[in-house]
């Protein structure tokens, strides 16, 4: 019954696994990307810039699973053009090195950010030639990047290079192989809760079989 409990709790746990799966595949995913919530981000100064990511070693497996990552944005200025990349960290650092911006080292409606004091950038976004994508215009403005190991970051900012940003943006990725692994944890749950079925019942029939 031991053996037969834990089975069990395996088995409920890769099916509520798979589920939970399965559910984000079909209802969190829009143009084939699985994609967060939109939220607004702002900046009194001359960009807003993501946190590091940083895909090294045990990180690097993302690559393996992860699609094309797209990351959109929209000034919250109706009609108003919008500058977002993706740029080595490094490169992208040295850009905003003595420039005033905001990092935003979490994601979401109540982000955390840290504020850097500085000066205007020396070079408008569009001509630093760092990024390995961009995209700039008015309304949602979107950059689809396939993941590769190293450091990187997304930069925001307005396309003339003045102060104060304020988007609404969102992030999505490609899980190729995410209906598959739903699939496969729901089936082995199945799989496994039959033989925990069988431990659980048999002493148990046992016990009420030698009852007089």
């Amino acid at each position: 019954m031991v053996a037969g409990s834990i089975l069990a709790l395996i088995s409920l746990g890769l099916l509520a696994g798979g589920a939970a799966v399965m559910w984000a595949d079909h209802s969190q995913r829009q143009n084939g990307y699985l994609t967060s919530a939109t939220a607004t981000y702002s900046a009194s100064g001359y960009a807003l810039a993501s946190d590091t990511v940083a895909l090294h070693g045990w990180q690097g497996w993302l690559a393996a699973f992860t699609g094309d990552v797209r990351i959109r944005v929209t000034a919250t200025d109706p009609g108003k053009p919008i500058f977002v990349a993706i740029a080595p960290a490094s490169a992208a650092r040295s850009y905003l090195s003595g420039v005033a911006h905001t990092s935003i080292t979490s994601l979401g409606n109540r982000a955390s950010t840290i504020t850097y004091p500085g000066a205007a950038p020396a070079l408008r976004p569009a001509a630093a030639a760092i990024w390995t994508t961009q995209a700039t215009g008015p309304g949602t403005q979107a950059v689809v990047w396939t993941v590769h190991d190293g450091d990187w970051m997304a930069v925001a900012m307005n396309p003339d290079g003045s102060a104060g940003v304020s988007v609404r943006a969102d992030i999505g990725a490609e899980f190729p192989a995410l209906t598959v692994l739903a699939l496969e944890l729901l089936v082995t749950g199945v799989l496994l809760a039959v033989p925990a079925v069988s431990l659980i019942l048999v002493p148990v029939r046992m016990v009420a079989g030698s009852r007089p």
